[in-house]
């Protein structure tokens, strides 16, 4: 008899985890997600960024035979970062990321899990929205895209459903789960460029480009497929720049003053869009558990959203699953055992990462260059004496699988640094 499982989110976290429990004979999945299914209608252009994935998060994918090549085939290979400033500055990586749209991404872990799983075991439903639930009956309100109200049974219930998690909220009010949810004192528009036409003033195809200014406001463009650049500006949420356009010439003359290596890739059409195209605001989620009993469990951003800074989201949301796979495996398909174990295992890296996210890129200029002085002296002193100095606190996310509290311990110092800064 199968166990079904209900995912409340089909992001990448809730739909890696369908792949994992499809390998498993006993679970039947059904995923809902409120937004459109990906792969008939195109998500809305504001509502989606680029997504580095780093070892970490593709080591869940390999997991998977052939996912991580469907993936990657669609992606670009960075290998370092451009800083740019009056000059620009390459630092070159260690191991190449591979970069892609987050939309993207979904398309291809949903593509990859139609074409390879059990029909029967599986039921999708998108424009399907979470209403609530009843954690004594084991069942959720569903309200689906005529506005009808359905009412669902679940033997398990995943909360995938991200920073905004409507099963977290209910955990919160119902069951005593302390969860302290902030917003991040910053805001953010993304943004979609373009290579210009004239080969002198593109950019790199193969670095992610980073520029910050004196107030802080930064922007970042990571290359994708066909000449786009996709990214984000980033500013104080009391310091929004565009308050005070009106007009097209506005926003090309705040690029040229502010951004001039990045304002050749504008275009007319893409510098109205940002006049109009909305705020977007981070929040970071911090929890004491995440499960309830043995029957609901929080997986990614539901259960720790962290600040975007790291490029840490999605990757951390990907290792959740294989972690929390593992954990199966150690309890043999127990959930009663499987849930509180896998909460002792993940809540304190997940704390970890959300300090280092919050702190170990500095917001300071001056900051910004004892950051990268840091790193080439680490990369240094870790080549000549390898077991007596690790690398910096980015090589070590980006590079390595070493968890997040390992991480954390050996960059404290860093971290109380920029903590005593921001004060």
């Amino acid at each position: 008899m199968w166990k079904k499982v209900v995912i409340i989110g089909a992001g990448p976290t809730g739909l890696l985890l369908a792949h994992y429990l499809l390998r498993r004979e006993q679970y039947q999945v059904e995923i809902y997600e409120r937004r459109d299914d990906p792969l008939r209608k195109e998500f809305e252009a504001e509502r989606t960024f680029p997504i580095n994935l780093q070892e970490r998060g593709r080591k869940a994918l390999r997991k998977i035979e052939g996912l991580e090549n469907a993936i990657t085939e669609e992606s670009v290979w960075i290998y370092g970062t451009n800083s740019h400033s009056k000059k620009s500055r390459r630092i070159p990586r260690k191991q190449p990321l591979v970069c892609l749209d987050r939309n993207q991404l979904v398309k291809l872990i949903l593509q990859h899990l139609e074409k390879t799983v059990d029909s029967n075991r599986l039921k999708l439903s998108f424009n399907s929205k979470l209403i609530s639930l009843d954690d004594t009956k084991n069942t959720v309100n569903i309200e689906v895209e005529n506005g009808e109200v359905l009412t669902v049974n679940y033997d398990r219930l995943v909360a995938a459903d991200g920073a905004r998690s409507r099963i977290r909220q209910h955990l919160v009010n119902k069951k005593g789960l302390e969860s302290e949810v902030s917003y991040v004192p910053e805001d953010y528009k993304s943004v979609f460029f373009q290579q210009p036409s004239n080969p002198d003033l593109q950019l790199d195809r193969d670095t992610i480009h980073a520029q910050t200014l004196k107030d802080r406001t930064r922007m970042l463009l990571v290359p994708q497929p066909e000449d786009q650049l996709n990214g984000v500006i980033v500013f104080d949420t009391k310091n929004n720049p565009f308050e005070n356009f009106s007009s097209q010439a506005d926003v090309f003359e705040f690029m040229k003053t502010n951004f001039p290596f990045f304002s050749p890739c504008l275009s007319g059409e893409e510098a109205e869009a940002l006049l109009e195209r909305p705020i977007g605001k981070v929040l970071t989620v911090r929890c004491d558990r995440f499960h309830e009993d043995s029957k609901i469990l929080m997986l990614g951003d539901a259960a720790h959203a962290v600040s975007p800074s790291l490029g840490q989201g999605c990757n951390a949301g990907l290792e959740d699953v294989l972690i929390f796979d593992q954990v199966l495996d150690q309890y043999q398909d127990n959930w009663e055992k499987t849930l509180p174990a896998f909460s002792e295992k993940r809540v304190p890296d997940a704390h970890a990462l959300k300090e280092l996210s919050d702190y170990a890129f500095p917001r300071r200029k001056i900051l910004v260059a004892e950051l990268f002085l840091r790193l080439k002296i680490k990369r240094f002193l870790n080549r000549l004496f390898p077991n007596l100095f690790k690398p910096f606190v980015f090589d070590l996310l980006l590079d390595s699988n070493i968890s997040y509290r390992e991480i954390l311990q050996a960059n404290q110092g860093w971290i109380n640094r920029l903590k005593k800064a921001d004060r």
